[in-house]
Order: structure tokens, then C-alpha cells, then sequence
């Protein structure tokens, strides 16, 4: 494992063929990158996957600006050149994965063609994709026995998720509608709107007029993956996550203000989704998925090449 070391990235790391029995899997990584972030053109020979788990980006594809936001999965081809676009920044959080998918058999090879039938560079609302990038970087990154296996079944998980992604995406934009649902788009919005506190399944059923309860909420994991709690509690972490970059910004205040009834639960709920307590998190002491302390680098240190996403 390589830490990025990069003024304009404030932790990650960064794996190159990082499975000898995988070689399908040609790199993977991910980062914490500050709003000056800066990536030349480059390629790659296979397909990268590139996810962003907060803040948003801007990228340069086939030669127009892309805005890739929180939960967007970015897709690039093999030797499709890519950089990001001179536009105004924030900082962000992304993951990404290199990928042969013709090197990993039949189901790679229809997701390949897939791609390319729908010729898809952005997919919105991927979210359930992190964990499982994650699963995959946890277990590269780590000599744990039936690393291979597991790896290999968290892929198929993978390429599933994905091709259910881009199924959902056709069928919407064949009948010209959004990917979602109107009354989970409605759902989504009041949960964006109500960052600040816990929202009950049934506040959600009538604020969205979705029916019963046991209908929304199927509906609702099978468009966006996860429970409408789950999801609500997510976005509500998220924020809070964002809140604690905020100079001075107390733990506590930032707890109660995001809807959690103590320190010690939002501290529990944060660690459980992204790995790391909120102070590691506040100090820019980030601890990767993989258990390793990336670094954090102080500016005009170390100024090697950027990493590749």
C-alpha cells in the first residue's frame, strides 16, 4: 500500500495490482482530496470506477465538464483520457477501482458490453456501492485468509450492483423519467430537508403520500438500497461529517445539532459507517478502511507526482 502524498490531497492511499491471483483487479484507492485538487489527463487500460462519498467534483471526459456528486458512480473506459475540469472546487472524498472486466469471466464480460451499449459515464445514486468498495480495499489491502475468495465474491457483488444500476437507468430513461420514484424522490428531499433530527417511517409515508408502510419502504430499498432509516441516517452522518471540517466545530454541538441524542451514539454511528471516530475525523487523522493511518499531509511537503483515480 502507497500513501498519495500530494499538497492537494489530504490523506488516502493507493494499491497497484494489489491481488497477484486477481490480476483483473489493476488498482485501487482512495482519498481525501482538498477543493484545489488537480489530476492531469492520463488513461488506464481498463475500466476505473470512481465513487465520491462526499462533497462533489468536477471532471473533464470526452471533452466536456462532468459534476460528479455524493453517491454518483463516474465510469471511464479503457484508454478514455480523463482529468479534472477547472471549475470552482470543494473538497471531497472518493474511491476508485481499476478494473479488466473481460478478465473476469462471463459476468464481467456482459457488464463490459453493457457499459458500452449504453455508453454510461455517470450513474446517480449509487450508494450501495461504497460498502462494497470498501469490502474489496479492506481485504487487498490485508493477508487474511480466504482474502482471495472473498474478494472475488465482494467483485460478483459488485458487477451485480452495477448492472442492476445501469438496468434501472435504461428503463428510466426509456420512458424519460428520473431513476427513482416520485415518492421516493419526495422521500429523499425530506430527508435532505431534515438533517437535523431522527424522521420516523410513518412521518415519511405521509409526507410522500406513498401508501402503506411496508409498500414505501419495499419500494424505497429496492431503488435506492438501503432502508429509508438507514438511508435518512446516512445523510444525516454525512453532514455531520462535513459540519466537524468547520474550524472550532464541537463534537457534541455537532451531534445534537444532526439529530442524536448523545456524543457517545454519534460517536458509535459514525465509526460503524466510515471507519474512524469524528475526532480522527475533525483532526484530518484519518484511519482508512484498512486499518492503516493515511497520512496528513501539510502543504509544500513532500510534492511527489499525483496518484492516479
Amino acid at each position: 500500500m502507497k500513501a498519495l502524498r500530494h499538497h492537494q490531497m489530504i490523506s488516502g492511499f493507493f494499491l497497484e495490482n494489489p491481488v497477484a491471483a486477481i490480476p483483473a483487479i489493476l488498482h485501487c484507492g482512495e482519498a481525501l482530496c482538498s477543493r484545489r485538487h488537480e489530476l492531469r489527463p492520463h488513461t488506464h487500460d481498463g475500466f476505473e470506477f470512481v465513487y465520491i462519498s462526499r462533497g462533489h467534483a468536477f471532471w473533464r471526459v470526452r471533452g466536456r465538464a462532468i459534476q460528479q456528486r455524493m453517491g454518483d458512480f463516474l465510469v471511464t473506459y479503457p484508454r478514455e483520457q480523463h482529468a479534472t475540469a477547472a471549475e470552482p472546487g470543494v473538497e471531497f472524498y472518493l474511491l476508485w477501482i481499476g478494473l479488466d472486466l473481460d478478465g473476469l469471466g462471463r459476468d464481467g464480460r456482459r457488464l463490459a458490453a453493457a457499459l458500452r451499449a449504453q455508453d454510461i459515464t455517470l450513474l446517480p445514486h449509487c450508494h450501495e456501492l461504497e460498502g462494497v468498495m470498501r469490502g474489496i480495499f479492506t481485504q487487498a489491502a490485508a493477508q487474511r485468509p480466504l482474502r482471495d475468495r472473498v474478494i472475488r465474491e465482494y467483485l460478483g457483488t459488485f458487477m451485480r450492483l452495477l448492472e442492476q444500476r445501469l438496468r434501472l437507468s435504461g428503463a428510466a430513461a426509456a420512458a424519460g423519467a428520473e431513476v427513482y420514484s416520485p415518492a421516493t424522490n419526495r422521500a429523499l428531499d425530506f430527508m435532505r430537508a431534515n438533517l437535523d433530527r431522527r424522521i420516523a417511517v410513518r412521518e415519511l409515508v405521509e409526507k410522500t403520500a406513498a401508501g402503506s408502510a411496508t409498500r414505501f419502504c419495499a419500494r424505497f430499498k429496492r431503488e435506492v438500497g438501503l432502508a429509508p432509516g438507514a438511508h435518512a441516517l446516512r445523510l444525516r452522518l454525512d453532514a455531520a461529517r462535513q459540519a466537524l471540517r468547520q474550524p472550532d466545530a464541537s463534537v457534541t454541538h455537532v451531534a445534537m445539532r444532526h439529530g442524536f441524542s448523545s456524543s457517545q451514539h454519534f460517536g458509535t454511528a459514525f465509526r460503524q459507517l466510515f471507519g474512524v471516530t469524528p475526532r480522527a475525523w475533525q483532526a484530518g487523522r484519518m484511519v482508512t478502511a484498512v486499518g492503516n493511518p493515511a497520512v496528513a499531509l501539510a502543504p509544500g511537503r513532500n510534492r511527489p507526482k499525483l496518484g492516479r483515480t
